[in-house]
């Protein structure tokens, strides 16, 4: 994730009053989602994060396993 991209999501976060440790795994899910896809999240569509969305919670049971990992 660029720099600039990965300063906004942190002060998306952080204005959205979430703590720090959902802040660290909300930005390794994206992390985790733009290397699936080897690809910029931000270049991602909501076509792609959808069926990787449910492909986690079929396979894994919740979502939670992405943010986790």
């Amino acid at each position: 994730m660029s720099t600039s991209l990965r300063r906004r999501m942190t002060q998306d976060l952080q204005l959205a009053g979430l703590s720090d440790s959902t802040q660290d795994a909300y930005l390794r899910a994206v992390r985790g989602l733009a290397d699936h896809f080897q690809s910029p999240p931000d270049h991602l569509s909501e076509h792609q994060v959808r069926d990787d969305l449910l492909h986690l919670k079929t396979t894994a049971g919740s979502c939670r396993a992405r943010a986790d990992g």
